[in-house]
């Protein structure tokens, strides 16, 4: 006789959809970028770097060529840490604060554009990612 409870077919059945319902959810999360209902306008693609900076956001987009900086934004969470809801995990992964990617981003606007202002935007996907070592500039 087992000391471990019997589990029905029924109940094993409904753990996986469960299971299979969150994962679906926290993956729809990390992709969801062009269908939150935050976005103000057209995606667009970025040939920019992508770094780690202090302050608010902290993850940050510049357009090579521009004077431009773009903040990677999640508004449900304020501190906009790296997380699955902030950036793509492939992009996360090579992103910390001793490397900088470079590459094509789509991104969506989560604020419209102003003269002087940082624009937030979600960042969708990455293609022709390039890690290089973050290299501080003395001034």
């Amino acid at each position: 006789m087992s000391t471990y409870p019997k589990l029905s077919a029924i109940s094993v059945f409904a753990l996986l959809i469960t299971y299979t319902a969150i994962a679906e959810s926290r993956h729809t999360e990390a992709s969801s970028c062009r269908t939150r209902p935050d976005v103000v306008g057209r995606c667009f693609n970025v040939h920019g770097r992508l770094s780690i900076y202090n302050g608010t956001p902290s993850i940050r987009l510049w357009p090579i060529g521009s004077k431009r900086m773009l903040g990677v934004l999640d508004p449900t969470d304020i501190s906009s840490a790296p997380g699955p809801s902030v950036l793509p995990d492939d992009i996360k992964q090579k992103l910390d604060w001793n490397k900088d990617v470079f590459g094509d981003f789509f991104v969506c606007p989560l604020s419209r554009r102003q003269p002087g202002r940082m624009q937030t935007i979600c960042l969708d996907s990455g293609k022709h990612l390039n890690v290089r070592e973050h290299k501080m500039v003395n001034r």
